[in-house]
């Protein structure tokens, strides 16, 4: 479950495939409160980018989300993602994990899929 061929998450077929793979490398709490904050603060610059008109600041938006969340893996998870193998499925997956920390249903979905 979860993984394509030769066991590689990102050779399934969709996006709910690839889900269970993305929790599982999500799966303590630290790491998911980080992820939100990286999530919001990039969301808060490309917000600001626009009102302002600065391109800076949009481009300074994904990589601070990354550098944010690339250091809680290293920290708490002791692995690493492959997000721009693809960059939709993990942005999807990160706006979902922000909804479920917010709404506290987050852990839940990690004991579903560990």
């Amino acid at each position: 479950m979860g993984a394509g061929a030769e066991g590689d998450p990102y050779r399934v077929s969709g996006f709910e495939e690839f889900w269970p793979h993305y929790v599982r490398l999500h799966q303590r709490a630290e790491t998911q409160r980080w992820h939100a904050a990286a999530t919001c603060s990039s969301g808060l610059l490309l917000g600001l980018g626009i009102v302002v008109e600065s391109p800076l600041l949009l481009v300074a938006a994904p990589a601070v989300n990354h550098l944010i969340a690339q250091a809680s893996h290293r920290k708490f998870e002791k692995n690493r993602t492959l997000p721009w193998k693809n960059f939709a499925w993990h942005t999807r997956a990160e706006l979902r994990m922000l909804r479920l920390v917010l709404t506290g249903r987050m852990q839940a979905e990690v004991r579903r899929w560990v």
